[in-house]
Formats: C-alpha cells, sequence, structure tokens
C-alpha cells in the first residue's frame, strides 16, 4: 500500500505543500474554503501525519544554503555577499557551495542541501536536474533562482534580460559601423548563454551584419576555451572589426587573446562584454559594458529570501526580469577600415 505523503494531500486538495502544512500545524493564514478542501483531501486519503518528520521540521536550523556556478566569479560573489549580510540580520548563516557547471556535482550538493535542513535555498542554477530543484521545493523549502531559469520550475526568480542585453549591444557595434561582428558565447544547456546568443544571433541578422557562421564561437564560460575561440577569431582571414563578449569570465580570455597577437583596442578592434563594471576598473581602454545591476540583484534576492522566511502567508512564486544598462567607453569606436 503506497504512503500518502503531503505532496499528494496538496495534489488532491489542488493547494501548494505550504498551504497544507498551515493547515496541519495551524500556523498562517488560509482562506476558510482553501482550508476545507485541504481537511477534506486529508480525510479522503487518510494521510497521517510522521509525527518525527514534524518534530525534525519544528527545529530551526537557521541555515540557508547557496549553490552557485563559480566561487571564483565576482559577480555572484556579489550578489552572496549582500545576501549573505542580510541573513546575519536576521540570526541565520549561508552555506555556499560550488557546482562549476558540472550537473552532477550540482546534484551532489541539492542532496547534500535537504541532509543539512536548510531553511531556503539561494540557486544559481546548471539549468539541469530539475528532478531535484523540485524535490527541494516538495519539502517545503524555499527556492530562489537567481541568474538562471529550469525549464519547468516555477518558484521565485531574479535574473537579467539576457536578450535584450546582447540585443543592444550588437545594436550599438552596427551604430558605429561595424558589420563582421564576432561573438563569443556560453553553454547553451542553460538560460543564460542560449539567451544571449539568441540576442546576439537575431540582431545580427535583423541589422544585416555579417552572416558569416566562422564569426559565431563558443566560449562555454570559460576563460580557457574563451581564449582559444577568440584567437580563431583574429586569425581569421577577414577577421570582424569588433567582438562582442557574453560574459566576464570569457572576457579574460578574449582580452589576453587579443594581447597576444599584439592588437589595439579600440584601434585594431572594438570590444563590448556583458558583464559588471567592478571587475574592469583598472583594464585599459575602460571596458564598453552591457552591465549587470550588482546591487540591485543582490538586495532584491535578499528580499524575496527574507520575504519567505519570516512571511507566515503562502504566495505566489515573483519573476523579477531586470533589463541591463550599456554603459559606453573607450573600447569601441568606428572600424578603421571597412572588410569587403
Amino acid at each position: 500500500m503506497k504512503n500518502i505523503t503531503i505532496k499528494d494531500v496538496a495534489k488532491h486538495a489542488g493547494v501548494s505543500i505550504g498551504t497544507v502544512s498551515k493547515v496541519l500545524n495551524e500556523k498562517g493564514y488560509v482562506g476558510k474554503e482553501t482550508r476545507k478542501r485541504v481537511s477534506e483531501a486529508i480525510k479522503t486519503l487518510n494521510y497521517q501525519v510522521n509525527a518525527n518528520a514534524r518534530s525534525l521540521k519544528a527545529i530551526r536550523t537557521k541555515k540557508v544554503g547557496m549553490i552557485v556556478s563559480y566561487i571564483s566569479n565576482y559577480y555572484l560573489m556579489s550578489i552572496a555577499k549582500t545576501i549573505e549580510d542580510t541573513l546575519r540580520s536576521m540570526g541565520c548563516h549561508m552555506l555556499v557551495m560550488s557546482h562549476n557547471e558540472n550537473e552532477q556535482t550540482e546534484r551532489e550538493l541539492l542532496q547534500l542541501i535537504l541532509e543539512q535542513r536548510v531553511e531556503a535555498l539561494v540557486l544559481i542554477p546548471t539549468g539541469a536536474n530539475k528532478d531535484l530543484v523540485q524535490l527541494v521545493i516538495d519539502q517545503n523549502i524555499p527556492v530562489i533562482l537567481v541568474d538562471k531559469k529550469v525549464e519547468g520550475i516555477t518558484t521565485d526568480l531574479i535574473v537579467d534580460d539576457n536578450y535584450y542585453g546582447s540585443y543592444e549591444s550588437i545594436s550599438y557595434l552596427q551604430s558605429l559601423g561595424h558589420n563582421r561582428i564576432g561573438v563569443i558565447y556560453g553553454l547553451l544547456k542553460n538560460s543564460v548563454g542560449k539567451e544571449r546568443l539568441e540576442g546576439a544571433l537575431d540582431a545580427i541578422e535583423k541589422l544585416n551584419c555579417s552572416s558569416d557562421k566562422n564569426l559565431i564561437m563558443p566560449g562555454d564560460f570559460n576563460e580557457i576555451k574563451a581564449y582559444e575561440s577568440a584567437t580563431e577569431l583574429l586569425l581569421l582571414p577577414n577577421p570582424p572589426t569588433a567582438i562582442y563578449c557574453c560574459n566576464n569570465t570569457m572576457t579574460v580570455g578574449l582580452l589576453k587573446a587579443i594581447n597576444d597577437r599584439g592588437l589595439s583596442i579600440p584601434d585594431d578592434i572594438s570590444v563590448i562584454t556583458f558583464g559588471d563594471v567592478a571587475q574592469w576598473e583598472l583594464v585599459k581602454p575602460p571596458l564598453t559594458l552591457m552591465t549587470q545591476p550588482l546591487k540591485r540583484i543582490g538586495v532584491e534576492a535578499a528580499i524575496l529570501l527574507k520575504n519567505r522566511l519570516t512571511m507566515e502567508e503562502d504566495y505566489s512564486p515573483i519573476q523579477l526580469v531586470i533589463k541591463p544598462e550599456l554603459q559606453i567607453r573607450s573600447s569601441c569606436a568606428k572600424p578603421a577600415f571597412k572588410h569587403s
């Protein structure tokens, strides 16, 4: 005979697991009709509360998990710092781990999160492991996705408008007179890589830039891979006059490749990157950027988290999509010459 779970009750009543939990624990507001549906589902399914599970749930761990892609990523660590400051003010502690864009590592960390009985999870996902992410949510643990989506998962989300940022980056280069524009893109298995490439390709097509497929190169959100791809672009018989790089990490590889070829920015080639200002403060000439509002993303993620930890009532997931802004600096100029 199947063991009836709280998830079964929620499904039968057409409500969230959190709502069932509130009815069971008599804690938090639940409407009269909703409470009646939940009570009837409990009776119909003959659901028995697991006393041990309830006692474990009652013990506050004051631990919040945060899983990021790379601990070395300044952008992600800035967000983590803002969230940690908020958690400390609430008497909570943050456990930070990284999956390095490895799906199996992410699975292991998500399982660890469940074992640690964290009160909430902030996740910069690989885009995979939908089943385990959903399992965390089903355990009534609030999950906030930052930077990337997980297809099929509905939960609190805060992301950049990646498509818009890429489209506007290409549009700016085209407005300066660039036609042969190189693109170094990230991993297509996650929403960031996919959306940024789509925005760039659509802009190239709609603005009648060169459709040469040799100008579009993978960087895998990896410095070494980006270096190799940038070198290939620069060694083309007819190289690009400008390169758009889809994130900070890959831009490091791009800049090294340009330097190793003895080229000058922007005299020989223009560069624009999707990233944060702080990482490039010492780079000369100053990079033109499609900037990510780090402070705002961190603050809003922290507020979403605080609300989930402190508010008694259940409410629908909040989806925040923030438009990045083009910061024009010195790394882009009109092409010195035009290719045929």
